[in-house]
């Protein structure tokens, strides 16, 4: 059973690793992603990005609680609630009958952020402590142009 303190670890690690740059265009997202990263707007290196795969490979394979990671260049005038549920129903996000994944997604232009948890981590996860992780460790960030 994977523990607070690792989903906590996964949230900053996002926050921690170097990004580069904001450029990049809105492509359609993939109907089922190759990775556990997936970066639209085109800010992370590839070797962070690389990084970031493989922990999360690695933490769904010792927890099988799924975490991915998307961002965005903009939300096109839509809404990022919107927007997160459609991926996480999309991509069927966590394991089956368990409804145990993790959307973190990024939205550049509006510099807005949602966590999208399944049911299945929000004993865990509750919406009280997902809120204080963002407001304690992305909007921080945010506020300063730093989105890595």
């Amino acid at each position: 059973m994977i523990s607070r303190h690792s989903l906590t670890i996964i949230l900053l690690l996002f926050l921690c690793v170097p990004a580069f740059g904001a450029s990049g265009s809105v492509t359609p997202i993939p109907a089922t992603p190759a990775n556990y990263v997936v970066d639209q707007a085109d800010i992370l290196s590839p070797q962070v990005e690389g990084k970031l795969n493989l922990f999360l490979k690695e933490l769904e394979q010792k927890t099988t609680a799924q975490v991915v990671v998307l961002t965005v260049q903009s939300l096109e005038g839509g809404s990022i609630d919107d927007l997160s549920l459609q991926v996480a129903e999309r991509w069927r996000l966590g394991q089956k009958g368990k409804d145990n994944g993790l959307l973190l997604l990024f939205a550049m232009q509006e510099r807005r952020y949602r966590i999208e948890v399944g049911y299945g981590l929000e004993g865990m996860l509750p919406d009280s402590l997902v809120g204080s992780i963002g407001r304690q460790y992305i909007v921080p960030y945010f506020k300063r142009g730093e989105y890595g």
